[in-house]
């Protein structure tokens, strides 16, 4: 099936949902990188966003109508559900139930096995059988727990996978959710300084795009999260000493996790100059968004904005970043982002070949089954409709350490490892228990306490790495605070 036909299949799956603009955003940026935005504004609410970014502009497209259908199809998916209430202790003794013990909980949680709680079907992947998960993991953001507010975690988009087939969306899905797991304690704020030279790039494209960064005086830095499981993760950032269209720009990062190293690269580039885009899209002064940006998107969104449904911290950190210039806040990461402790090259990563979909699932499943862990996912695609959603959940793979001080048993054991004073091992000022079973209490080290206050101090104003408010929000605060006027 052509990329075109793809992109078709996406827009029909989103067809009466709201009004679907899509649209180029790379004009706010120089790199050349196609890099698009869709969005689905539904009456009454701000809109919905996907970004996509590729060689191509079709590429492009196709990525951001993709994110876009993760997060509509999982909103869809939860208002359709009617949960099955009861707590863990109950429902387990009957059928079936992921203990919310494995999966990473927030230091401190007061979750009990008594706590009464919604749940719904997953189905594990490797044969098929149903099981219970709290539905605050299906959602992707708070706003869409219809039931009922979230009681353990805040919802976030992690393990969100689309495509034509369940292979490739679970797939996705689980390269996600491995992606976010691999950094959680390994960079921004913790930044451990690995650099990855890339001594052999086989791709053309990549090996002109890193020649032509360069050249403008993006200085990329490819760095890495892990080697976990055998895949590579990296992530790529980088300075810009050719001038930014927006200093916000500075502070972009690319992500990826993949069996094959070349393509884990390739995708963190593009991501790169996708974020570099995003961000001015996101965060650039209204009045150059408003010259850039179609009004069928801007006028909806300046109209429905509420600042006070933005998370607090992320919203006044962000805002204060805006008042920095490109140097300010290339300053703020110096020490941590674009830190350099040690090279390593990257022909010497792990990398496997996985020509299909398919053949992406069966070593991912297997490389994770190594070491004892499972796929679950819940199926939210649009009914009677050839796209596949899925939200996939991998219990004892984390996220959210710093933001959301969330941590498991494979968290505590990396830090330990490493003797992290984020982890210790009694009780102390501004320390949390960390919940987890008995057994993976005792492969971890045994009880652990994380310094949620600690941890806190480390991220300081490093936050809107870690979380960033909505379109128009920080800079509509920002002139707020200072008593100018909103452009309209």
């Amino acid at each position: 099936m052509t990329l075109d036909a793809v992109a078709q299949a996406f827009r029909d799956s989103l067809a009466g949902l709201g009004e679907l603009t899509v649209f180029r955003i790379d004009a706010l940026d120089r790199t050349g990188i196609p890099v698009v935005q869709a969005n689905l504004i539904a009456p009454g609410k701000p809109a919905t966003t996907g970004y996509g970014y590729g060689f191509s502009a079709i590429q492009a497209e196709v990525g951001a109508l993709g994110e876009l259908c993760e997060e509509i199809h999982a909103e869809q998916q939860v208002e359709r559900i009617t949960p099955i209430r009861g707590s863990y202790a109950a429902l387990s003794a009957k059928r079936p139930v992921i203990d919310p013990l494995t999966l990473c909980l927030p230091a401190g949680s007061h979750y009990t096995a008594d706590m009464t709680l919604d749940w719904t079907e997953a189905r594990r992947w490797t044969d098929g059988e149903t099981t219970l998960l709290p539905v605050e993991w299906v959602a992707a953001y708070g706003y869409q727990m219809v039931h009922g507010p979230a009681q353990l975690i805040t919802p976030i988009t992690s393990g969100l996978g689309a495509g034509l087939d369940l292979e490739h969306a679970i797939a996705h899905g689980i390269m996600e959710a491995l992606q976010r797991d691999g950094n959680v304690v390994g960079f921004r704020a913790l930044d451990q300084g690995l650099v990855v030279e890339p001594d052999s790039v086989p791709e053309p494209e990549v090996r002109a795009l890193l020649a032509k960064l360069s050249a403008l005086d993006i200085d990329v830095t490819i760095k890495l999260a892990s080697t976990d499981f055998g895949i590579s993760n990296l992530y790529v950032v980088g300075p810009d000493r050719g001038g930014p269209a927006v200093p916000i720009q500075v502070t972009s990062c690319g992500e990826a996790a993949h069996p094959d190293r070349d393509r884990a690269l390739r995708k963190a580039l593009l991501e790169f100059c996708g974020s570099r885009a995003r961000k001015a899209a996101t965060h650039g002064p209204i009045e150059l968004l408003l010259r850039h940006l179609p009004e069928s998107y801007t006028a909806p969104q300046l109209a429905l904005l509420d600042v006070e449904e933005e998370e607090p911290r992320a919203l006044a950190a962000m805002t204060a970043w805006l008042d920095d210039d490109a140097a300010a806040l290339q300053a703020r990461l110096a020490d941590t982002v674009f830190s350099e402790s040690s090279r390593q090259k990257l022909s010497d990563l792990p990398s496997a070949p996985v020509p299909t979909s398919v053949a992406t699932l069966d070593l991912l499943t297997s490389r994770l089954a190594a070491e004892g862990l499972e796929v679950f996912y819940v199926d939210c695609s649009p009914p009677g409709d050839p796209v596949r959603v899925v939200k996939v959940v991998v219990p004892g793979l984390e996220a959210e350490t710093m933001s959301y001080h969330r941590i498991g048993w494979r968290g505590v054991r990396r830090l330990r490892a490493r003797q992290d004073p984020l982890v210790v091992d009694a009780p102390r000022a501004g320390a949390k228990r960390v919940l987890l079973r008995p057994e993976d209490e005792a492969r971890s080290g045994g009880p652990a306490w994380f310094d949620a206050a600690l941890a806190d101090r480390l991220v300081g104003s490093l936050y809107p790495l870690y979380r960033e408010p909505g379109t128009f929000s920080a800079q509509r605060e920002r002139l707020r605070r200072k008593g100018l006027p909103v452009p309209a």
